[in-house]
């Protein structure tokens, strides 16, 4: 076949799923539970075990890649999608994988859920999928991956294996210790979170992921972790001090600088927040609002970057918020005004 996927969580169902009609698939995954409902999907049909592939990729846990890798039948090209990338490449030298074969890559999507009911095909679609050639790949290898990044509508980026790990230490993995750290305290105090929002969801969301996933995660890529959370803790600790002494000129500087680190993070193709606007529309809390505000903004050429809906605690009404460009917020106030809804004033 085209493409064998080896596990058959969310990354590797996913893939099947973006690929379906374009490549022919087989799944394998030692988890039968898992590949019946990838299978049952539709992300590809069951690999016999014998069958030859052009190249496969191996969605497995760091941990497990090379041993995965050690156990396949040679004659094709090969890549994984490991979360982190040095300690996956030493691995497979120490197994005696022919590392000439192997492109390590890694996607930059995901999900707090996991698993194959979680997939969709359209999880990589723009984001960016990190290629991490060593030095010994193979051209093949490194194409042969590149074309099922750029197959599943995501866009290939090459990076070394530091490099990446470096990177996603920053934008992944120190986020992901954060969130945990706010969730811990939301949990260990016992007060009321009724009031809870947009803002507090929003921070919190991906605590809400696998723990066993990211332990393993965090161990590969402790050495470049460990810093930044030691940064990220001096910034609070430094807040906590000076909000003890009322020095707000403290606080409102690590506000400021927050600022500054908001709008260097890109939203979309080299764009940034504040590229984009809001657009706010008041809706009954029923069903089929938000499908109408999208439907009405479709109609006038509005494209919607993001959607964010925000239910009023006691109210029968919410607010569904709309993320725009810029040049595109006046006609979209003024289109979605003229379909009837109530555009919340700005």
């Amino acid at each position: 076949m085209d493409l064998l996927v080896v596990g058959s969580g969310l990354i590797g169902t996913s893939i099947g799923l973006a690929l379906r009609g374009q490549l022919d698939v087989a799944l394998h995954d030692p988890s039968a539970a898992s590949l019946e409902v990838a299978l049952g999907r539709g992300a590809g049909r069951r690999w016999d075990g014998q069958e030859a592939f052009a190249h496969c990729l191996v969605a497995a846990p760091p941990s497990a890649v090379a041993g995965v890798l050690a156990s396949l039948p040679t004659g094709g090209t090969f890549s994984h999608v490991a979360s982190v990338q040095r300690a996956v490449q030493a691995s497979l030298e120490e197994a005696g994988v022919d590392v000439t074969t192997v492109c390590g890559s890694h996607p930059m999507a995901g999900k707090e859920q996991s698993g194959p009911a979680a997939a969709t095909a359209e999880l990589f679609v723009g984001r960016p999928w990190v290629l991490c050639p060593s030095a010994s790949t193979s051209a093949a290898a490194l194409e042969a991956v590149r074309a099922v990044a750029v197959a599943c509508g995501a866009e290939p980026l090459v990076m070394t294996a530091e490099e990446h790990d470096a990177a996603v230490a920053l934008v992944s993995h120190l986020p992901q210790v954060a969130a945990s750290a706010v969730a811990a305290v939301l949990g260990g105090t016992g007060g009321s979170l009724d009031l809870a929002g947009p803002g507090l969801q929003d921070t919190t969301r991906i605590a809400g992921s696998n723990p066993a996933l990211w332990v393993e995660v965090l161990r590969q890529n402790a050495a470049a972790v460990a810093p930044l959370v030691r940064e990220l803790s001096a910034e609070l600790a430094g807040a906590a001090d000076a909000l003890d002494r009322g020095d707000l000129d403290a606080v409102e500087q690590l506000l400021r600088r927050g600022n500054d680190g908001r709008g260097r993070v890109p939203r979309k193709r080299g764009e940034h927040d504040r590229d984009f606007v809001p657009v706010s529309v008041s809706v009954p809390d029923e069903p089929g609002q938000l499908a109408g505000v999208l439907v009405s903004a479709a109609q006038a050429g509005i494209n919607v970057e993001d959607v964010r809906v925000e239910h009023l605690p006691g109210r029968p009404t919410g607010v569904i918020e709309l993320l725009v460009h810029l040049d595109a917020q006046a006609e979209a106030r003024r289109a979605l005004a003229a379909a009837g809804w109530e555009v919340v004033r700005a």
